[in-house]
């Protein structure tokens, strides 16, 4: 695909096709859209907060839009200078990768705009404009919902295989390129369905998708491991199903040992996968508990004053 060529103006960089659209609500300057008042919150913490916006275009359609602002914490800022400029801050970074991936084939989600400032050099506030993925859904949903149902038909086998293949050649071509993405689960990979049996893959939270000057081979098993554990947790994924996959995504119709070798290490590394999302589960639910304690304590003390 063809690099986009965005335009400069006021603090930000938008995309051609939207830029009308953007102006026509006065939303091209920095200032105005990191500060807008309007919209859906979605997300929120002390670092980021991504808010879901509506705007009317010429012909009165209603575009939806995710409003994300950022501002980073002291640390990650500092990590800017102990790398030697070498690494964006999160949002930054993710506006790149949408950029790259774009020009590659990969979609993800449309770029609208983009805007950040620095102070004394350090990263201080950004603003990303992405238009929403109407109509898409997680491949996590998507799959038991679409094939978790009783028997499937004749219909139902080609159009599952035919996702799991296009699923595999997508993700080939993602490695292939020299990226990884450090999360690559079914959850940050959307299908969004199209005319007949046709469909597009777009891939999200790509904030820490990276491009070594050398891909490693552990960082694509790594990958590799994560679409493998999150596929086991779904019923409607068989094992013949993640081996149809890891056929796709080598290319090769019959398993020769070396292909079977990188398969027992994607096999290997999926255990420890699985192992460290126990732990991060089991310490969510020692924090909720902890926070919901807290909460009974406090209840405790304004019904039982001292």
């Amino acid at each position: 695909m063809a690099r986009i060529n965005l335009v400069r103006e006021n603090g930000l960089w938008i995309h051609p096709d939207f830029y009308d659209l953007v102006k026509r609500h006065h939303l091209n300057h920095f200032n105005v859209l990191y500060h807008l008042k309007e919209g859906e919150l979605f997300k929120k913490n002390r670092f980021r907060s991504v808010v879901r916006i509506y705007l009317k275009g010429s012909q009165r359609k209603s575009h939806i839009f995710h409003l994300k602002r950022h501002f980073p914490p002291l640390l990650e800022r500092l990590k800017t200078i102990l790398t030697g400029f070498q690494i964006r801050d999160g949002a930054e970074n993710e506006w790149k990768k949408i950029l790259r991936l774009e020009e590659i084939g990969i979609r993800t989600m449309t770029p609208v705009a983009f805007g950040a400032i620095r102070k004394m050099g350090l990263p201080y506030r950004s603003v990303t404009l992405t238009e929403h993925l109407c109509g898409a859904e997680r491949l996590e949903d998507y799959l038991p919902a679409t094939f978790g149902k009783g028997r499937l038909s004749r219909q139902k086998i080609v159009q599952k295989r035919r996702i799991i293949s296009e699923t595999a050649h997508w993700a080939e071509r993602f490695h292939g390129s020299g990226f990884h993405h450090q999360d690559f689960r079914l959850g940050h990979i959307f299908v969004r369905p199209g005319e007949g049996n046709d469909f597009t893959l777009h891939m999200i939270d790509v904030k820490r998708v990276r491009e070594p000057r050398t891909l490693r081979k552990s960082r694509v098993i790594n990958d590799l491991a994560q679409i493998n554990y999150s596929a086991r947790q779904l019923a409607c994924i068989t094992r013949a199903d993640r081996l149809r996959f890891l056929q796709a995504y080598l290319k090769v119709d019959r398993l020769d040992e070396s292909a079977r070798k990188f398969i027992r290490m994607i096999a290997a590394r999926t255990q420890r996968v699985a192992v460290q999302d126990e732990k991060i589960t089991a310490r969510k639910a020692r924090e909720k508990r902890h926070y919901q304690l807290s909460r009974d304590i406090d209840r405790k003390k304004i019904k039982e004053p001292y």
